[in-house]
């Protein structure tokens, strides 16, 4: 048994000295200073000052650790968090989890018991138990330290990531449970979301079920609440990582990727002829197909980024590190966006009549439903996994190597690798020239083959 006088004095002190009566004192929280304290009846100061009515050091810290739980739920309350607040509870645990003294440890566990008393009072049984588990770390609710995650890195996410992330979290929601805690996932819960919740999600994006690459993002993104938690203390530094090797690998996503397929000529045709030039969708299609650029790289298009003849236009950020490029324009390619460059004679977007997205920021989401209708109607429901807007991007890629494109040459003006030409200072015109002529090489092909009607 410690020596008594080897005893923990944080916030206790005798003021007429040794013998005499204990008393509490700390400097008062910020968030406390003007308003009333409820034991005194008198506004709080700079310091909170009060006698505990006892000579006994053992008992003088114990009415010390109870005082010291109301101070904390009065601060708590304070600052507008509610009794038995989920946040509360969540820093108290990362606090807890960093203490290495034992007997500090106990101390501090002695104050959320008496939090967890006041947060019964307020609120009935289970809550406290819960906010109590919370506290101590036994258990984290997956959905607050999801929005404690957002709050600490959100900033850093893209809009279309934070959507992302947050289509991720719904959907393990749905399969865990809502009050599911991140103590109580492992492997065994993961391997089913992954293998047979996932697979079987299906929607509008996705009507037979979510892919491999699809799948591989969403663990990768709740993998990294999992991270945070360690990194922030809110789970054991060495607890274990539930999504390790969960993920589908990189061969899965290439053999479902390779599923889908480059469009047949009489298959463009077909869209062409139910499109026209002029019309959103018209225009996208043309453009992509002649270009192999993604969607939103041609609908967020602003007239600031096209050269004044429509030969090319400059990309200077996009999905990956390698879509900063210059996209050489020919034929009806050229043609489409300088029809719409000649329209917008103040600058900004050339796509203006499509609207941008509140939740992304984009213009492409409704583009891409636009074209699914259509390759629907047009080609029919049995092209479902086969056929999407993106694959006029495998169409462009295959015309190009098809056409004598090189292979280095090919993946610059897709964006697949860095460019010669992607610092972007664009006074390389022989360079630009060679993006052109290779260009019109591909629209050679597509024509003699039958693509362009």
């Amino acid at each position: 048994m410690a020596n008594d006088d080897m005893l923990d004095t944080t916030f206790i002190f005798q003021p007429r000295g040794q013998g005499t009566g204990w008393c509490f004192r700390m400097a008062t929280p910020s968030s406390l200073i003007g308003r009333l304290n409820p034991r005194t009846g008198r506004p709080y100061g700079r310091e909170i000052r009060e006698g505990l009515d006892t000579r006994d050091k053992r008992q003088a810290r114990k009415l010390r650790d109870l005082l010291l739980g109301k101070i904390r739920l009065e601060e708590a309350t304070a600052k507008g968090e509610a009794v038995g607040s989920m946040e509360t509870a969540l820093a108290a645990a990362a606090e807890l989890r960093i203490m290495d003294d034992p007997v500090k440890r106990d101390e501090a566990e002695w104050a959320l018991i008496n939090v967890a008393d006041q947060v019964e009072k307020a609120r009935g049984e289970r809550q406290a138990i819960r906010w109590y588990k919370t506290a101590t770390g036994k258990h984290t609710p997956f959905t607050k330290a999801c929005e404690q995650y957002k709050e600490d890195g959100g900033k850093g996410l893209s809009l279309s990531t934070l959507n992302n992330l947050n289509t991720a979290i719904k959907e393990f929601c749905e399969f865990a449970g809502k009050d599911i805690a991140l103590e109580d996932v492992d492997g065994r819960m993961v391997a089913r979301f992954v293998t047979e919740f996932l697979p079987n999600k299906k929607g509008p994006k996705a009507p037979n079920g979510q892919g491999p690459a699809t799948i591989r993002k969403k663990v990768s993104q709740l993998a990294q609440i999992w991270a945070w938690a360690r990194r922030r203390h809110v789970l054991e530094r060495g607890s274990p990582d539930p999504w390790h090797d969960q993920a589908p690998d990189a061969k899965e996503v290439k053999a479902a990727a390779d599923v889908r397929r480059p469009f047949t000529p009489e298959e463009t045709k077909k869209l062409l002829n139910a499109t026209m030039a002029g019309d959103a969708l018209g225009d996208v299609v043309r453009v992509a197909l002649l270009t192999g650029v993604r969607l939103e790289e041609v609908a967020s298009l602003e007239a600031s980024q096209v050269d004044t003849e429509a030969r090319w236009y400059t990309i200077l950020q996009g999905k990956t590190e390698n879509a900063a490029r210059v996209v050489p324009l020919v034929g009806m390619a050229q043609d489409v966006i300088k029809a719409r460059l000649g329209k917008v004679k103040d600058g900004g977007p050339l796509f203006s009549e499509v609207p941008v997205r509140k939740s992304t920021g984009k213009r492409g989401g409704s583009l891409s439903q636009a074209f699914t209708r259509l390759r629907r109607d047009v080609l029919g429901d049995e092209t479902d996994g086969e056929l999407a807007q993106h694959c006029f991007r495998h169409t462009w890629r295959t015309a190009a190597g098809r056409a004598g494109v090189d292979l280095r040459t090919a993946q610059e003006m897709g964006g697949w690798s860095r460019g010669r030409a992607s610092d972007l200072t664009y006074d390389h015109g022989k360079e630009l020239q060679h993006y052109r002529d290779e260009q019109t090489k591909v629209s050679r092909w597509l024509k003699e083959k039958g693509y362009l009607g």
